[in-house]
């Protein structure tokens, strides 16, 4: 899958039935988080800053490449 240099927006990573069940299997929480509904605008790099100290740094390396190669 084409990240756009993580400019894809989380609604469009999120329209990606491959990108949904890597992100089911590899952080089970993110689909029902709170703030999800307000993130869908941003893009991944934004949402990545997010992250940062929440999730370790080799889960969301972890993730990023699978979503890649998706």
């Amino acid at each position: 899958m084409n990240l756009n240099n993580y400019q894809i927006t989380v609604r469009e990573l999120l329209s990606n039935p491959k990108a949904v069940a890597i992100l089911e299997r590899e952080l089970p929480d993110l689909l029902h988080h709170p703030m999800l509904g307000f993130a869908k605008n941003m893009p991944l790099k934004k949402v990545l800053g997010f992250a940062a100290g929440n999730v370790p740094q080799e889960t969301v390396d972890r993730v990023l490449r699978l979503l890649e190669e998706a």
